[in-house]
C-alpha cells in the first residue's frame, strides 16, 4: 500500500518536534510545504536542520486557492498555529474548527498535533465527523483517548500523566519544545491567569505561593539537546529553581508515531 494524496497537518509549536521526527523517518514523502506565518519560525529551522526538503508557501494564497502545489505522491502541508490560542480553551476550539474547514477542500485528510489542551478540543473527533468531508485524527494514547497536552503526549497518555503528577507534584515539566517556548507559554497557564509574567517579582511570588521550586526535564530525545539544556538552565537561574531529569521508563514516542501512521493510512491506496 502506498500513500497518495495531500495530508494537512495543523500543529501546535510545542509538538512540532514530534512531527519533524515522523517526517524525517518516512521515505515515502514526496513533497513538504509549510504555510508561511510567524508561528512557523522554529519549524522552518528544524526542517533545515534535519535535511528535510520543503518549500515555504504563502499562507493566504494557498488557502484561497490562488496558489497551486505539486500533489504527486504523498504530500504534506503544514499549518503552524498560534501558541496564544491556549489561553482560552474555547478560543482554541473555535480557531481549530475554522481552520480545518478552511483547509478541507485543498487536502485529503487532517492530522491535528494537539491534545485536549484544557478540554478545548474535547470531542473534536465527533465534530469533525459531523462537519468535515475528509478524515481527521489527533494524538491519542494506546487506549484511544486524546492525550491531555504536550506533556501527556510525551509520556503516553492520561494514566501515565496522573502517575507523574502524583509522584512529582508542584514541579514545572519541560519537554524540549516547551523549554524553548516557556516565555510564551507561562502566560497561558492556569497558574498565571491575570498575572503579568513579564514582571519578575510577580512571577517569583506566584511560583512561591504555589510552592514550585524545581523544573523537570522530560527528555524525549527530540529537538536540539544543547538548546534544551540552555533554555532549562536559563529558566531555572531566573527563578532560583533546581533542575533534575525524569528517570528512564516514562518517555515514549508511541502517541506521535500513532497519529502520523493513522493520518498517512487515510491516504493509502492499493
Amino acid at each position: 500500500m502506498a500513500a497518495d494524496g495531500v495530508l494537512g497537518v495543523m500543529a501546535c509549536p510545542i509538538l512540532e518536534d514530534e512531527l519533524i521526527y515522523s517526517i524525517s523517518r518516512d521515505p515515502d514523502v514526496s513533497n513538504v510545504y509549510v504555510l508561511n506565518n510567524r508561528h512557523a519560525k522554529s519549524i522552518k529551522i528544524k526542517l533545515l536542520r534535519n535535511n528535510i526538503e520543503h518549500e515555504i508557501i504563502d499562507e493566504e494564497q494557498y488557502l484561497n486557492g490562488s496558489l497551486k502545489i505539486k500533489e504527486d505522491g504523498y504530500t504534506i502541508v503544514i499549518w503552524m498555529m498560534d501558541l496564544g490560542l491556549h489561553e482560552e480553551p474555547a478560543d482554541l476550539r473555535d480557531a481549530v474548527h475554522r481552520c480545518m474547514m478552511r483547509m478541507e477542500e485543498r487536502i485529503d485528510a487532517i492530522a491535528l498535533y494537539y491534545g485536549l489542551c484544557g478540554n478545548g478540543l474535547k470531542d473534536v473527533d465527533i465534530w469533525a465527523k459531523e462537519n468535515l468531508s475528509i478524515p481527521m485524527t489527533i494524538i491519542r494514547d494506546n487506549e484511544g483517548n486524546i492525550v491531555d497536552d504536550c506533556i501527556s503526549a510525551a509520556i503516553g497518555g492520561t494514566k501515565q500523566y496522573l502517575r507523574l503528577l502524583r509522584k512529582y507534584p508542584g514541579i514545572m515539566y519541560f519537554t524540549p519544545a516547551f523549554a524553548t517556548n516557556y516565555d510564551d507559554l507561562l502566560g497561558r497557564m492556569e497558574l498565571f491567569k491575570g498575572v503579568d509574567t513579564g514582571d519578575e517579582s510577580m512571577l517569583k511570588m506566584v511560583f512561591e505561593m504555589a510552592d514550585y521550586h524545581e523544573v523537570m526535564k522530560i527528555d524525549t530525545g527530540l529537538g536540539d539537546p544543547d538548546e534544551f539544556q540552555a533554555a532549562t538552565e536559563k529558566f531555572a537561574d531566573r527563578l532560583g529553581f533546581s533542575i533534575f531529569t525524569l528517570e528512564d521508563g516514562w518517555v515514549t514516542l508511541e502517541p506521535a508515531e500513532r497519529v502520523y501512521a493513522e493520518a498517512k493510512g487515510f491516504l493509502e491506496r492499493p
